[in-house]
């Protein structure tokens, strides 16, 4: 008998397999789970995109439905992500299950595993997505940070509609001359902007010529950055256009602006413009009257007057139709910045500073006063005790009609008519020396601030990573080679003595197969 015959009678005489019962129902079960699994990957995947596609959507000044703010703007580690990353891992487990058993798919389902876990529920400044969103209004408190290495570029990562820019010594490093930090209007995420030169910064001036209204950094809706020499749109990070001159003054719907007009042989401004920006139009232009004329200028919040210094007066003329100016004396007051406009219009906010940034030491105290503007008399109960003379003073706009919003020194305090003292809003972080409220945002309720978020990590992160992580990768997977190799080594040595030990035996069978053959 040969030997494939022989082998042959002896798979005959074996027993048939025996199949199970159930064997087609397992099967057609398993196809029905990983089709589920796929689907409820699918799913999570098309929800964390719908979830950063929400980062361009513009915020409404109605607040979200508790329910609702609770469960998707509760952001990382919030009851959303959490569920989320419940699901996964349980989709997870159905496909380990079902796996063909090799290790290497298993392996990489894991890693998924602990991506997803990084992903859903990372610690704040390493989120990627399903930051806080839906908290409308002023956070009691701002986020500390020395360097702010953490967070994202605006450019990079926009956060949408902010509320308010703050910068100082604090937020810059080594090389971040211009450095600000955004926090968006509706949730605590913070981002930061990179420019040549801080827009914050205040110049030194004289004392004839102190601190006047700095140009506004924000549009009245926060969406609007001005930084260098271009604007920038928070919702896109894209650079909305480049600009000669920042817009000096809003209106509160943000339709007109009045742009500072300069002198193109020795760039010597000479007046005003003031502009209507869905038409395209200019409503009117300011000339300078004399050399001594030049300060600050605010837009009425309906745009139909502007408030402009010159020399020694303030002027208030119409934006339209050409009508007659009224003139009042200012008798040592400024206007209060760009902002000085109360919402209907009646008031404007005046300041007195009594030192200016780089000046000599002063004993002149700072003062705020609130005045009619028919009547250029003190509105009922607009006078305040006067303020320290040192102190930096930025008026940021109006809460109410009768509150009036203004950074002082390291806090940002409401004055309000008839209270002789102020009271204090925010204070400002250790190292925070400028900020800038968005006047669209001074009238949202104060809500308790929630860790901060800093959006997926930066260029200079990534740098690290690399520089760090990518040799210790390396270094890992060389160790896994040479180990498996010296598995290998050793799997082949015991080989090759085993088939020296059973060598003897196989050429005995060799030698006794003629005799069978004879027998």
């Amino acid at each position: 008998m040969s030997l494939r015959e022989h082998l042959r009678a002896v798979a005959e005489a074996e027993p048939a397999p025996a199949l199970p019962s159930d064997l087609y129902t397992r099967a057609r079960g398993r196809a029905r789970r990983r089709r589920l699994a796929a689907a409820a990957l699918v799913a999570v995947a098309a929800t964390g995109a719908g979830l950063t596609a929400l980062a361009g959507t513009p915020v409404t000044p109605e607040p979200a439905a508790p329910e609702l703010s609770d469960l998707v703007g509760a952001g990382v580690g919030g009851a959303f992500g959490w569920l989320l990353l419940a699901v996964l891992l349980a989709v997870l487990a159905v496909l380990w299950r079902d796996l063909p058993g090799g290790s290497l798919a298993r392996r990489l389902v894991a890693v998924a595993a602990a991506g997803a876990l990084l992903v859903l529920a990372a610690p704040p400044g390493v989120a990627l997505w399903g930051e806080p969103r839906g908290r409308v209004g002023l956070p009691d408190r701002l986020a500390t940070s020395q360097s702010w290495w953490l967070a994202s570029e605006a450019r990079v990562s926009p956060p949408g509609p902010v509320a308010l820019v703050f910068g100082g010594p604090a937020v810059r490093g080594e090389l971040e001359e211009g450095r600000v930090v955004l926090l968006a209007a509706d949730g605590d995420r913070y981002r930061v902007l990179d420019v040549f030169s801080d827009p914050l910064e205040r110049a030194p001036q004289s004392d004839e010529q102190p601190i006047g209204g700095t140009w506004p950094v924000l549009s009245p809706d926060g969406r609007l950055l001005t930084a260098g020499y271009g604007m920038f749109d928070l919702v896109t990070g894209r650079q909305a256009g480049d600009v000669a001159a920042p817009p000096a003054g809003w209106s509160g719907d943000g339709k007109r602006v009045a742009l500072p007009v300069y002198d193109p042989m020795d760039s010597h401004q000479t007046g005003w413009e003031v502009w209507d920006l869905p038409s395209g139009r200019m409503l009117r232009a300011i000339p300078y009257e004399h050399s001594l004329s030049g300060g600050t200028v605010a837009l009425s919040p309906d745009g139909s007057r502007i408030a402009v210094e010159q020399g020694h007066n303030v002027v208030v003329y119409p934006t339209e139709g050409g009508g007659a100016a009224v003139t009042w004396p200012r008798e040592g007051w400024r206007l209060g910045d760009s902002t000085a406009w109360s919402p209907d219009g009646r008031r404007l906010a005046m300041v007195r500073r009594g030192a200016c940034v780089g000046c000599a030491p002063t004993s002149r105290p700072t003062e705020v006063r609130i005045v009619d503007v028919d009547t250029w008399t003190t509105a009922g109960g607009g006078s305040f005790a006067p303020l320290p003379p040192d102190v930096a003073l930025r008026v940021q706009g109006w809460r109410t009609p009768q509150q009036l919003v203004v950074q002082v020194g390291g806090a940002v305090e409401v004055f309000t008519l008839g209270v002789a003292t102020p009271s204090r809003l925010l204070t400002l972080p250790p190292g925070v020396t400028e900020i800038e409220i968005a006047t669209s945002r001074l009238a949202d309720p104060l809500r308790p601030a929630e860790p901060p978020t800093y959006g997926p990590p930066n260029l200079f992160l990534w740098l690290v990573v690399g520089t760090c992580g990518v040799p210790l990768l390396a270094l890992a997977a060389l160790v896994w080679w040479l180990l498996r190799q010296a598995r290998r080594w050793q799997g082949d040595g015991e080989n090759a003595d085993q088939g020296g030990a059973s060598g003897g035996d196989q050429d005995g069978f060799a030698e006794q197969a003629p005799d069978e053959d004879q027998s």
